[in-house]
């Protein structure tokens, strides 16, 4: 049998959907199981032994109804047997319907219904978004959150974190990770000075391209030695293997923490406008900092409380991350 299974396009939801793979490993071990997701998330399964290949696309793949619909008929030349779609857009449902594969199984919503074989009922309680993933391969098929295989890197992927930390002049660092592609869940600038300013440990701050100009900022305005910054200066592969030589992590809901968790990092996770009990980071060694504001959770990319602003991070002790990881080390 042959399994194509359509990812999610974010990172943080790419890690989420780990578990899936594990889960339909273990339902189906003589399957050969293909990931097909957008290219920014494809170092996340590199590696997977519960992943057989892997097909990536770039925005221009996907851009346009030419453009997608040649995508999804060069999916056919896959042979897919089954078809899981993990995210919920029209344009999923779509490509699988172009692969011409027989069984194609998802979540309805967005119209697609008629582009599915096996439309699973949406959930009617709430749960991790892990588990609704494995949902899809049936009820029974749920996995511990904190258990099966996750993110693996090559022994040539650590040693060259290690020698490329040596290179910085920077060690044993605490990844931190201010940054997210939604405002409302990025530390405010003077949140993330007072933060770094209640630690002396050496603290390495992480990001995508379009956090390095901030980054830099934060760096010069704290003027403190123990304080570097590598966001925007690697691909996420890279940035995956200095993540997992940290000694531990500190962000807020981001890919980048998802990561960290997935990697056994001990990481302090701080929430702002999400919903932790759905798309919370899972690990063994994972603590979760959530206020709860009035406000909380409101699942918006852009801060709605205008007379309290971002009230739901500002509310975190700012020494209260550090604390909390030094227990971690005992």
């Amino acid at each position: 049998m042959r399994i194509g299974v359509f990812c999610p396009n974010w990172v943080g939801d790419a890690v989420m959907a780990l578990p899936f793979f594990n889960a339909c490993k273990e339902a189906n071990p003589e399957a050969i199981i293909i990931a097909i997701c957008k290219s920014w998330v494809a170092p996340i399964f590199e590696n997977h032994p519960a992943i057989d290949g892997i097909i990536s696309f770039d925005k221009k793949d996907l851009t346009g109804f030419r453009c997608t619909n040649n995508t999804g008929r060069s999916l056919q030349a896959l042979d897919l047997d089954k078809f899981y779609l993990l995210s919920d857009s029209y344009r999923a449902a779509f490509l699988a319907k172009k692969s011409k594969t027989a069984i194609r199984i998802g979540y309805p919503g967005q119209g697609r219904y008629m582009l599915l074989t096996q439309v699973i009922p949406k959930l009617k309680t709430k749960m991790h978004r892990s588990l609704k993933y494995t949902n899809l391969l049936g009820p029974s098929n749920g996995v511990p959150l904190t258990g099966g295989q996750g993110i693996f890197l090559k022994d040539k992927e650590l040693d060259w974190a290690k020698n490329e930390l040596v290179e910085l002049g920077i060690s044993n660092p605490i990844a931190f990770f201010p940054f997210s592609v939604a405002s409302s869940r990025s530390l405010p600038e003077l949140k993330v000075l007072d933060m770094l300013g209640k630690t002396s440990q050496s603290i390495l701050i992480m990001g995508g391209k379009g956090d390095k100009l901030k980054s830099e900022i934060l760096v010069n305005a704290s003027n403190k030695k123990n304080i570097h910054t590598i966001a925007g200066h690697y691909d996420l592969r890279k940035s995956i293997a200095l993540i997992s030589i940290c000694k531990g992590a500190v962000g807020v809901d981001s890919g980048l923490g998802h990561i960290s968790t997935n990697l056994g990092i001990p990481t302090v996770s701080l929430f702002g406008a999400g919903d932790s009990d759905s798309t919370g980071p899972i690990g063994l060694k994972t603590q979760l900092i959530n206020k709860n504001v009035h406000c909380s959770p409101c699942l918006k990319n852009k801060c709605q409380n205008h007379d309290q602003p971002l009230l739901c991070l500002e509310k975190i002790n700012s020494r209260l991350p550090w604390t909390i990881l030094s227990k971690f080390s005992k």
